[in-house]
């Protein structure tokens, strides 16, 4: 299966163009997007490796920067860099979630049997763009509404909330003030 999605960054100038090719319990998720963030133009490619789901490994190159990150995790939830270094304060975390695409957020939401109105919490790694920094953070999700076409979940970490939308395919259809999808 093949799915593209084509996203507008509604926070600053950019959009994101994403193709998944999934088979069986494995899929690789590849993205261009051209963006403005903190006032610095990049252009980024990433590549996304999963298992049911979860993160086998994920490469973001910074093309304009000359900057790359590769990180790696096990069924333990372990972290890894691309030297096969252990990374410990990454322990635990089940996931990615980066900065500039609302991709990750389908992460979580696609590997879950949802319940309307019951929270699930997760522990991922947030990598923030253009730095490439790393933090374990938890954010929680709450299937909030269920119709034929969409869902719409409560999304939460930290003191930031919003509310995102998302397909049958648990991609986002709209993530309020950030992104919009557009194919």
């Amino acid at each position: 299966m093949k799915q593209i999605a084509i996203w507008e960054n509604k926070k600053s100038a950019g959009s994101e163009f994403l193709e998944v090719k999934s088979l069986e319990d494995t899929s690789i998720a590849k993205s261009s997007i051209i963006s403005i963030e903190n006032n610095t133009p990049l252009k980024i490619e990433y590549k996304i490796e999963l298992t049911n789901w979860f993160t086998k490994n994920v490469k973001i190159n910074l093309l304009n920067l000359g900057k790359s990150l590769y990180l790696e995790s096990n069924q333990n939830h372990q972290w890894f860099d691309e030297h096969g270094n252990e990374i410990p304060e990454l322990s635990g975390a089940i996931d990615i979630d980066i900065s500039c695409t609302p991709f990750t957020n389908s992460l979580p939401i696609n590997r879950v049997d949802w319940r309307l109105n019951k929270p699930q919490s997760f522990l991922m790694v947030y990598i923030k763009i253009p730095e490439l920094a790393l933090k374990k953070v938890e954010q929680v999700y709450t299937l909030i509404k269920e119709e034929k076409d969409y869902q719409m979940f409560d999304y939460r970490s930290s003191s930031f909330q919003s509310t995102i939308q998302v397909d049958k395919d648990g991609l986002v259809i709209e993530y309020p003030k950030l992104f919009k999808r557009k194919y």
